[in-house]
């Protein structure tokens, strides 16, 4: 789930900025393992003030090696790492499986669209509309 303006695999935002599980300077696509829980992880980030409209839901397929961590090393602070360090500790894997901080036994793939191996495509795109509801704030 995104911006429809960042619909698709490249990873833009965050090389440019960096995020938990990536440094600046590395593209990465960060999605859920399923619409609901993409929900949350955009609600613990977005201004509540307003109800956007201009959110997208995407179905990723993706092939090859992935879905785990390198042995050895852990994911804790990658974005700590400088782009080198991280290519040659993460990019023989195109697709890191991380637990969710907001419900920890699911998960969130982490796409590297620069790595060996990246198979991955858009299957399909639809617009998707955030309840209100979850934007009301009540007062006491």
């Amino acid at each position: 789930m995104v911006r429809s303006q960042f619909a698709g695999l490249t990873g833009e935002g965050a090389r440019r900025y960096g995020g938990r599980f990536n440094p600046p300077g590395i593209p990465a696509v960060y999605t859920s393992q399923s619409i609901a829980l993409a929900v949350l992880e955009i609600l613990v980030h977005v201004d509540k003030s307003e109800v956007p409209n201009d959110y997208v839901v995407m179905a990723i397929r993706f092939a090859g090696r992935h879905v785990s961590r390198p042995r050895g090393t852990t994911l804790a602070g990658a974005n700590q790492f400088t782009a080198a360090e991280f290519k040659a500790s993460f990019y023989h894997q195109p697709v890191l499986r991380v637990p969710s901080v907001i419900v920890p036994r699911e998960y969130n793939f982490v796409l590297l669209p620069e790595a060996d191996e990246f198979d991955a495509a858009v299957d399909w795109v639809e617009p998707f509309n955030l309840d209100a509801r979850l934007f009301t704030v009540e007062t006491a």
